[in-house]
């Protein structure tokens, strides 16, 4: 959706990340590596929760003991210094200490909501000709701002982006490196959107015969499962700044 850092992995975090493999995962057993009392959240040796980045937001939902003894996480970050993924615990409920086995779920419902909107305005991209100059995404709706200077009819850009979504496109997570990305004609502006000196793999969302963007948050996987869509609303942000609302009507 967004051109950011978070499509980079230049961090030596030691979570192992399974929503980047299967964005469809809802659980997963862990064990706990470090716990943060004071900030009340706590690390493990892997997960299915996509923490807060690109415009999306971090993931809640519950963990079990053995013993089926539940608690809520309410959110999920990434470490600003470490680039750990934390779990955030929810008020007034029990922490976990280190070394406890664990069964992770998220709240499906709220993050099939996210993927269906974040691949959504990857296909906004692709009918607004404009840089994007930043975005949010939320349950069932979000928006992107262009560096444009045309207002949008949103009519026209409701109908164009349906018809993209019904185009039965897969997508379609690749992999390159700085130096792929350098001698691709097509990828190399992507460089420029994403300095970085860092020789690790850039993630890469494409919808096939749609939109290619560096994302690393979670998406669907064919076009058709975002459903229909609407253009809600287009705000003036300024001399070059439109902000476009999207929302999903089924």
């Amino acid at each position: 959706m967004t051109h950011n850092s978070r499509s980079i992995k230049d961090r030596n975090t030691t979570t192992e990340e399974l929503f980047q493999e299967d964005p469809y995962l809802q659980g997963c057993d862990a064990v706990v590596e470090t716990v943060d009392a004071e900030r009340r959240c706590f690390t493990v040796n892997r997960t299915v929760f996509y923490p807060m980045g690109g415009g999306q937001p971090g993931d809640s939902g519950s963990a079990f003991y053995k013993n089926d003894v539940e608690f809520g996480i309410s959110d999920t970050r990434r470490d600003p210094d470490s680039g750990e993924i934390q779990h955030f615990v929810e008020d007034c409920m029990p922490m976990p200490v280190v070394g406890d086995e664990i069964y992770l779920e998220i709240d499906w419902e709220r993050r099939y909501l996210h993927m269906r909107m974040h691949s959504c305005l990857h296909l906004l991209c692709a009918v607004v000709p404009g840089k994007v100059t930043g975005g949010q995404i939320h349950e069932g709706r979000g928006r992107l701002d262009f560096d444009i200077k045309t207002p949008n009819d949103k009519e026209q850009l409701t109908q164009n982006l349906n018809l993209l979504i019904q185009h039965n496109a897969d997508r379609i997570s690749e992999e390159y490196t700085a130096q792929d990305l350098e001698v691709s004609p097509d990828l190399a502006e992507f460089l420029t959107a994403n300095p970085t000196k860092n020789s690790e793999n850039i993630k890469m969302v494409r919808f096939d015969g749609i939109d290619i963007q560096p994302c690393g948050g979670t998406h669907v996987a064919n076009t058709q499962e975002i459903g229909s869509a609407r253009v809600e609303k287009i705000e003036n942000k300024g001399r070059h700044n439109r902000r476009i609302h999207v929302v999903l009507v089924d």
